[in-house]
């Protein structure tokens, strides 16, 4: 009889303690690593040669937008090709239930602008048997996924739901509220880890399909706490919210990239839910490299005085193709904004103005 389930042999073992890499075998038995090295006489039900290959912990990425692109591609290209072994979909408060089959095809386009995913290639691929957050998930139960799965309860769907598409930028009524609060359980019943929100006003940077913004963009605080007491209420689950209100906030070197009124109300937030919180974005600044710290030190306060805030930052070198039909980064400036919606010809005409140019010019997104 084996000693182990499975050997992996000679491979670089990075075990993600912060400890330097180094070759050696690693043992696995009922699903847990059993053993480390030393493993020279022992036995493995099956044994790999991990030579040349760098053996480590799966990565678990906490924020993507793959709802729809597990349908056509269940490997999470190219996360998986990098270590990925588990995702978060459904951040944002952007996601596909519950959705009404005559809305689909807005849903659908809502994620073409917001997330640059092709509409064609969802209308294509995305099966849509589901209605309900439940069905959706269930659908993708059924999916052959090669990455494990998990997703946040996208709240503009289900505010969408409520409200419909002619009143997404409406309060809620207090019946309304209480039915949203009602979906919310349905969902975490169903298996949500939690919520998600975008709030970044009416000029968002990550708008609509119409150039406007997400119903979420434009909430109140007060029907963001309300979902929070459903997880109060539940003792269950995680909140990742996105949060600058309407006005700009200008940057504070001595302070933090967090502005004061988002740390206020992340602060509350995670106060009234009493569950965890991810707040986005930790990120550095091309002129201000260290600014992350002031955001860094906010965190590290918050947490002790027990709140459980915690950010995610921003690690990589962002890069951008433009082309005339594909990009939604620069929305939060109406000069560019103008240029860039409509047809080709009617952006090519746009860029033609010299008023609308020096507009842009004078913008500076």
């Amino acid at each position: 009889m084996a000693d182990f389930d499975l050997i992996i042999r000679g491979g670089r073992v990075v075990d993600g303690t912060g400890l330097p890499s180094f070759v050696g075998d690693i043992a696995v038995k009922d699903g847990r690593v059993a053993k480390v090295d030393g493993l020279k006489g022992a036995t493995g039900q099956r044994e790999l040669d991990a030579r040349g290959l760098i053996v480590a912990p799966g990565v678990i990425d906490l924020h993507t937008h793959y709802d729809a692109q597990l349908f056509f591609d269940p490997y999470c290209t190219i996360s998986g090709w990098h270590g990925v072994t588990s995702v978060v979909i459904g951040n944002c408060g952007f996601g596909f239930a519950p959705v009404r089959p005559e809305d689909r095809e807005r849903a659908m386009l809502r994620m073409t602008r917001n997330e640059a995913i092709e509409y064609d290639v969802m209308a294509s691929t995305m099966p849509w048997d589901w209605v309900s957050f439940p069905e959706f998930l269930d659908s993708l139960e059924r999916q052959p996924l090669g990455v494990n799965v998990t997703s946040l309860c996208p709240i503009a769907p289900l505010m969408l739901w409520v409200l419909g598409e002619s009143r997404r930028y409406e309060e809620p009524t207090a019946d309304e509220v209480k039915e949203m609060q009602h979906l919310l359980h349905v969902a975490m019943d169903a298996g949500a880890c939690g919520f998600s929100i975008q709030k970044l006003g009416f000029d968002s940077v990550q708008p609509d399909f119409d150039g406007g913004p997400m119903p979420t963009d434009v909430m109140s605080d007060d029907l963001i706490l309300a979902f929070a007491d459903v997880l109060r209420e539940r003792d269950e689950g995680w909140i990742q919210i996105t949060y600058a209100p309407f006005e700009v906030e200008k940057v504070n070197l001595a302070a933090s990239v967090v502005g004061d009124t988002t740390m206020k109300f992340i602060e509350e937030l995670a106060e009234r839910a009493q569950r965890p919180v991810l707040h986005n974005v930790i990120i550095p600044i091309a002129d201000a490299p260290e600014i992350y710290l002031g955001a860094m030190q906010w965190l590290a306060d918050a947490q002790g005085r027990g709140l459980r805030i915690y950010g995610q930052g921003d690690h990589v070198r962002n890069w951008f193709q433009l082309t005339y039909e594909h990009f939604n980064l620069w929305d939060s400036a109406p000069a560019w904004k103008e240029c860039f919606l409509g047809t080709d010809e009617e952006k090519l005409e746009h860029l033609a103005d010299p008023k609308l140019r020096q507009r842009m010019i004078d913008e500076e997104p």
